[in-house]
């Protein structure tokens, strides 16, 4: 007899329009460009094309009701960019729902192993 634990999982993703605006990769690339300020630099810091990063970004953008990344044009010192306020606020409530998203996972998943033999 398989005596192994039952359990629940789940990846908090945020819609709009039904369009992916953002879930765990938006949400790493956000952090690093957070860190990097550049999506070049975030992208390989996340071997992630920089094609897709960018994508991912500009969908981020579209979706928004305000712009979560600021991109500034290159020059002598090169381009980059940078997270607005709004572009905080969304990483921090992000953050927030996927602690609670856990915090009931593991309520659920410690009460699970008596609703299954």
């Amino acid at each position: 007899m398989d005596h192994s634990k039952f359990s629940v999982d789940a990846i908090v993703t945020i819609y709009r329009d039904n369009e992916i605006f953002i879930g765990p990769n938006q949400y790493r690339l956000l952090k690093q460009i957070l860190a990097d300020g550049s999506i070049n630099a975030a992208a390989k810091n996340l071997k992630m094309s920089y094609q897709h990063a960018w994508h991912l970004i500009d969908k981020i953008n579209r979706l928004s009701p305000i712009p979560v990344v600021i991109r500034q044009k290159g020059g002598k010192d090169g381009g980059g960019c940078s997270l607005s306020p709004y572009g905080m606020q969304v990483l921090e409530s992000y953050a927030m729902r996927e602690i609670e998203i856990i915090k009931l996972l593991e309520q659920t998943n410690s009460e699970l192993e008596s609703c299954f033999f």
